[in-house]
Parts: C-alpha cells; sequence; structure tokens
C-alpha cells in the first residue's frame, strides 16, 4: 500500500513538472535570430498547438567580463557586437572584456540555458 501511494506521489510530480516551462528547443520550432529578437513558433501544453512567440534576448542575456551569461535585464548589446545565433540555440557574440583592456572576445552560450517555453510564451 505505502509503494502505491509513493507511486502516485511520484507520477503527479512527474506530471507537474512536465507541464511547467521547458527548454525551448525541445518544443519550439522554426527558430530563428534577428538582431537582439528570437522567434519562434512554440506548443501551448493544453492543447498541443503552436504559435508563434517573440522575445528581446536583451531581457534574458548579460555580459559578464567578456562572457555571455543568462541574467534578467542583462542588456548584452551595450557591450557586444557581432551577435548571430548558429544552429537553433548557439548564440555567438563578439564581448568587451573589461579585464582585457575592453577588448572584443570571442564568446557564445547555448540559449536552452536561459530561454523556456511557458505555455507556449518564449521566456527567460
Amino acid at each position: 500500500m505505502q509503494f502505491l501511494k509513493s507511486f502516485g506521489l511520484l507520477s503527479l510530480f512527474a506530471i507537474a513538472v512536465s507541464a511547467g516551462p521547458s527548454k525551448f528547443a525541445q518544443s519550439c520550432r522554426d527558430i530563428e535570430g534577428f538582431g537582439s529578437t528570437l522567434r519562434a513558433e512554440c506548443q501551448e501544453y493544453e492543447n498541443g498547438e503552436t504559435r508563434p512567440s517573440t522575445i528581446d534576448l536583451n531581457r534574458c542575456i548579460k555580459n559578464s567580463k567578456g562572457s555571455l551569461k543568462c541574467g534578467k535585464n542583462g542588456n548584452y548589446e551595450g557591450s557586444c557586437i557581432n551577435c548571430s545565433l548558429r544552429g537553433h540555440t548557439d548564440f555567438q557574440c563578439m564581448c568587451r572584456n573589461v579585464d582585457e583592456g575592453h577588448n572584443y572576445v570571442p564568446t557564445h552560450i547555448d540559449l536552452n540555458k536561459c530561454i523556456s517555453n511557458n505555455h507556449g510564451e518564449l521566456s527567460c
């Protein structure tokens, strides 16, 4: 009987986790980058349909000493240039490194670390 209770709780936990935000590339398609804007068709969890969604990556990514990191309202564009999306999730830039005389250095980040699909909407 205890096993059945434990199994039931684990099942409910698994359902709750799968219904929450996810790494966006697992549930979004037609992923494109335009400047600091990321656009994708993302699946809604309630009905499984997709809908278009966009997000300004400046809201989710920051430059930390020449390295792109996840960070709310990060405004990476203030110190990074030549940014582009390679593949669907590899975001690359040349970013200023304050420890290296403010020189620009190459850096990249997997957008799955910073962006999620929250019921069909891209979010940080």
